[in-house]
């Protein structure tokens, strides 16, 4: 209410200075007698009508001031659900709950799977290129990279009479071995045994020991070394689980990491 008390009391003292300017409290002037009715000029006519317009504009500002005044109050007292349209309730039919067993309740959730890491292999060795395309095609495998190295294989076993440090003593080496009645015999002409006497070569390691056993009894004092020979092989790379890769070795391919680069 205090609002409208100060609104009041605005209204009042806009009023009393209209008046003021109107010239209507001013010092009172006796009036003068005329004669026959009271005649107004244009200045306070218009005077009047323009209070009277003001005055009707007060009275309906204050008039609105209030109702919405009155408005507000009763809007505070019933609270604010008087302004929400009341919630629209929409029938569903209900969904059955799925039962559960306590069988299925109790059921273990599957095991997560690892992800599969692959990892590059070196399969072989193969005899040639085909035994490892071959192999591929068996498997089910696709080949990243086909390989051929060479490998030092064992070949044989040479028996020899040890190199003269001399062309005067090489002579006479070859004199005295074929005294022993040894005339299949030849000089080595490359390799760390250049310049050496071969006098037998043996596929097996027992029968070149048997000869220079023999040898030794005629006063021959011979030398055993074995032979190797080159052989290529063939590799094939591949990507595998590195888990599983085992599935595919056997006795003659074998599986292993590829060197690093």
């Amino acid at each position: 209410m205090k609002p409208l008390f100060f609104l009041l009391c605005v209204l009042n003292a806009v009023f009393l200075l209209w008046q003021f300017h109107a010239g209507k409290l001013g010092p009172a002037v006796a009036p003068q007698a005329r004669s026959g009715a009271s005649v107004l000029t244009v200045e306070e006519y218009g005077r009047a009508q323009r209070g009277s317009q003001i005055s009707e504009v007060v009275q309906d500002g204050v008039k609105r001031w209030q109702q919405a005044e009155i408005e507000n109050i009763v809007a505070d007292l019933r609270g604010p659900q008087d302004y929400m349209s009341p919630a629209k309730i929409i029938d569903k039919p209900l969904k059955p709950r799925p039962i559960v067993t306590k069988a299925q309740a109790e059921k273990p959730l599957p095991p997560v799977q690892p992800a599969i890491v692959r990892k590059c292999f070196e399969a072989g060795p193969f005899a040639d290129e085909a035994g490892a395309k071959k192999w591929l095609a068996q498997k089910a495998l696709a080949g990243k990279q086909l390989l051929a190295r060479d490998k030092l294989i064992g070949s044989d076993f040479q028996v020899y009479f040890p190199a003269a440090k001399t062309p005067e003593q090489a002579r006479a080496d070859k004199f005295f071995l074929q005294e022993k009645g040894l005339s299949d015999i030849w000089t080595i002409q490359e390799g760390d045994k250049k310049g050496a006497i071969s006098l037998g070569v043996f596929n097996d390691k027992a029968r070149a020991v048997l000869f220079k056993t023999q040898l030794a009894a005629r006063g021959v004092a011979a030398e055993i070394r074995p032979r190797d020979k080159t052989q290529a092989q063939w590799f094939a790379r591949l990507m595998l689980d590195k888990t599983a890769f085992k599935q595919y070795e056997s006795p003659a391919v074998k599986l292993s990491p590829c060197p690093a680069n």
